[in-house]
């Protein structure tokens, strides 16, 4: 896990992302179709949607911080989209093959921001998000918020704790 950036500013948000990447792999592991799509109440998202979830957001990122990248998987993991059946859904293999391919991108997007670039106004609204750093940290958050539910669904399906 590399976290060396050009800003000490992004490198506790560069370690979030790199503890995060292990974190949502492992959630994947060893879970069978079914338990991809089930869900611990009527109410959550199944693992498979979380996870599809962190990817398209780390994917955004990337994007905001001037790398193109595209999942090919258009809009289905989109806050607040629906989620329909697990068949019209990309595999687990190809969201974690995704998972791997973006994430060392952001890693070294995030090792190149330096001061200068972070104190730049922000460009989304978010809670409290008044520069790019400030929306670099929310998406951290946002990254960790999504772990935690994989952790807790995988829990709830039987799997032992991620961490701890």
């Amino acid at each position: 896990m590399t976290t060396a950036t050009c800003s000490a500013i992004a490198a506790p948000i560069a370690m979030i992302f790199a503890v995060n990447d292990d974190l949502v792999l492992r959630a994947l592991d060893g879970l069978t179709h079914q338990e991809l799509c089930e869900t611990p109440t009527d109410r959550n998202n199944p693992m498979f949607w979380v996870a599809g979830h962190v990817v398209q957001t780390r994917a955004g990122l990337l994007q905001l911080l001037g790398e193109p990248f595209e999942t090919g998987w258009g809009d289905v993991f989109d806050r607040g989209a629906s989620v329909g059946e697990a068949a019209s859904y990309p595999s687990r293999d190809e969201i974690a093959r995704v998972m791997r391919d973006v994430s060392p991108r952001l890693h070294a997007r995030l090792a190149s921001l330096d001061d200068d670039y972070l104190a730049r106004p922000a460009t989304m609204k978010l809670p409290g998000a008044k520069t790019l750093a400030d929306q670099l940290a929310f998406f951290a958050l946002h990254d960790s918020y999504h772990v935690g539910q994989m952790a807790y669904i995988r829990k709830a399906l039987g799997y032992p704790a991620l961490v701890g």
